[in-house]
């Protein structure tokens, strides 16, 4: 026997015209949700990373980098080992300052990343700490549902996908729950200081 890995951005009940033979087949086997790095995880890399490098850099440049590269665990280790070369090299204490004109490049390359409805829903998601999984599942609780809806915003305003592909990409919901989640989310924002400040940073 061999042993077969899968993934999906979905868990294989919420696949479109997947056979519910197949359906039960993959929930026989161990199925698990598995989330990009969030903030504390990033953190958690770099400082074991400094530890195996024997280096010591200090909490609000470990912090700043964590906060900064979110998209690559390679370039984020990448990013780490240039800042404690040129720590080493020239014997200078290194801020955060001194790591944004270090890391330009990267930083850049970083902040060029697209902007993709994935992306919106992987940063809302880690924000609000939910599931990614939540972002496309069923479930309606005042806690998943809002995050979502607020995702469906930025993917309005922030993608030039049409309102079906954005309906689509949340589980396969139809262009009214779209635009009804971007009309409840403006209402919110007009009326609710939080929220217009959270939206504003996402």
């Amino acid at each position: 026997h061999k042993q077969i890995v899968m993934t999906c951005d979905r868990p294989a009940n919420e696949i479109k015209n997947l056979e519910h033979r197949l359906v039960s087949r993959f929930e026989w086997g161990l199925v698990t949700d598995m989330q990009p790095p969030d903030f504390e995880t990033r953190l958690a890399i770099l400082r074991n990373k400094a530890v195996t490098l024997g280096v010591d850099l200090p909490d609000e440049v470990v912090s700043f980098l964590a906060k900064r590269i979110r998209t690559n665990i390679r370039r984020l280790e990448g990013a780490l080992i240039r800042v404690s070369s040129y720590q080493s090299l020239t014997g200078k204490p290194v801020t955060p300052n001194t790591v944004e004109s270090l890391l330009k490049d990267v930083l850049h390359e970083e902040g060029r990343t697209v902007i993709s409805i994935e992306n919106i829903q992987k940063r809302v998601a880690e924000h609000y700490d939910i599931r990614f999984a939540d972002m496309t599942s069923r479930r309606r609780p005042e806690n998943i549902a809002f995050p979502r809806q607020i995702a469906m915003y930025l993917a309005r305003e922030m993608t030039r996908k049409s309102l079906n592909s954005i309906g689509e990409a949340f589980g396969g919901r139809d262009h009214g729950t779209v635009l009804h989640a971007c009309r409840l989310v403006r209402d919110r924002m007009e009326q609710q200081t939080d929220v217009r400040q959270a939206v504003r940073y996402l």
